[in-house]
């Protein structure tokens, strides 16, 4: 019975997501469902790619291996790039496409969970800012 259930995509996805701590959500005060997950793996393709943060990363994985924060921008926001600019130092930002429809923009702490997600479409407002703070200190 359980191999019959492995060979079900859904059945297959859950206990793969429970096997890899993909099940867990932590409370950051944020009702988004992306946060307080893990970031999901996700192919990218870099729309400005920035030699001194990363060269050929295709995968978002890739992105997290500096052991430092990450500002995705999905759809070229210059407004979440900008609000995030003075933890540069801190926090890596990088623009690139993927075939998420669901957010603008996610904010990852090193140990890959999001601190914060822009819902596609949706202004931006200081909740980026007030996310930046408790993960990544004070701005510069």
């Amino acid at each position: 019975m359980f191999s019959d259930l492995m060979d079900l995509d859904d059945a297959h996805r859950y206990v793969a997501d429970m096997l890899a701590g993909m099940d867990v959500r932590y409370d950051l005060g944020d009702d988004h469902r992306l946060v307080g997950t893990l970031c999901p793996d996700m192919k990218l393709t870099l729309e400005r790619p920035d030699l001194d943060v990363v060269t050929a990363a295709t995968r978002s994985a890739d992105l997290l291996c500096e052991g430092r924060g990450l500002l995705l921008d999905l759809v070229d926001r210059a407004e979440a790039r900008d609000a995030a600019a003075a933890w540069t130092g801190r926090v890596d930002t990088v623009t690139a496409r993927t075939d998420r429809v669901d957010v603008d923009a996610l904010l990852i702490r090193p140990d890959g969970c999001v601190a914060w997600a822009l819902p596609t479409g949706q202004d931006l407002d200081a909740t980026l800012v007030r996310a930046l703070g408790p993960w990544f200190g004070q701005p510069v």
